[in-house]
């Protein structure tokens, strides 16, 4: 896996903690390579491509497209064949390839996120409109009134981030079947919220993670992970694609938690669920 200075995402301009387009800089990067691996491209059509893949929601300017492309040819990631009247064909070079086999699973969960060709909705389902409009109004409203104190300004942007990180998780889940695998196991211990902190702060880097006091749940690219600090137990329930993910999974939550013990030792048995 490469390091954050191979994937930075930080926006234009040097500002921090805000998307301003639908990908970051280093996953537009990856998605324009994993592109481009497949068919070899022109920019106008890459530009095109990501429009199509999600569904109209998003084109990215030649301002944004560009950029991206050089540094992945600076890098040696992508090669320019120069043809007639000076149009530019971005295509894979061997070190593009071994650059996406090192991020495999950022890919997947990329690919997870974009609509597949053809499946695009035009317009934003009835329900979510209605939703947003909501929003809009009861933030509107709010700001006509007289000014709300700091608190209250963090407590409304913390509900948003959790409101973010549960869709996120919703959109970048596996598709699982009634017939998927499914887990369980009691863990004894005195300290589970503990260790329900431990796994939250550790997988919320790699997805989002949805938790409170006493409960938590995550999505990977195998399955569905839910945790449970209850009284002396600590419970984690596994879903997955198929048997061969969720043994997987176990071995995954397995080492973690023990990673995460101190002068604790744990007995994971996992029950069908």
């Amino acid at each position: 896996m490469v390091g954050q200075s191979e994937l930075d995402t930080q926006p234009a301009g040097g500002k921090t903690g805000r998307r301003a387009r639908a990908f970051d800089y280093g996953e537009l990067r990856l998605l324009l390579l994993a592109i481009i691996a497949k068919q070899p491209s022109h920019g106008y059509e890459l530009i095109h491509e990501v429009n199509e893949r999600l569904g109209g929601t998003y084109k990215p300017s030649p301002g944004v497209l560009y950029p991206a492309l050089t540094w992945l040819y600076d890098r040696g990631y992508a090669e320019i064949d120069l043809e007639k009247g000076g149009r530019k064909r971005y295509s894979i070079t061997d070190e593009g390839n071994a650059f996406l086999s090192a991020n495999k699973t950022v890919i997947d969960m990329l690919v997870a996120r974009v609509v597949p060709k053809g499946q695009g909705h035009g317009k934003s389902p009835q329900a979510i409109v209605e939703a947003m409009d909501h929003l809009k109004r009861a933030l509107s409203l709010r700001a006509k009134m007289e000014p709300v104190t700091e608190q209250v300004v963090t407590r409304i942007g913390e509900i948003i981030h959790v409101a973010a990180n549960q869709i996120e998780a919703l959109l970048n889940a596996p598709m699982l079947s009634d017939a998927a695998a499914k887990c369980v196991a009691d863990i004894v211990t005195p300290n589970g919220e503990r260790f329900l902190r431990r796994l939250g702060s550790h997988f919320q880097h790699r997805t989002p993670v949805v938790m409170d006091e006493n409960s938590g749940h995550f999505r990977m690219s195998m399955g569905e992970v839910r945790m449970e600090a209850l009284d002396g137990i600590f419970r984690v329930t596994l879903t997955a694609l198929n048997d061969e993910k969720l043994i997987e999974m176990q071995h995954i939550l397995v080492r973690h938690l023990e990673e995460a013990a101190v002068r604790e030792t744990l007995e994971v048995v996992w029950q069908p669920a």
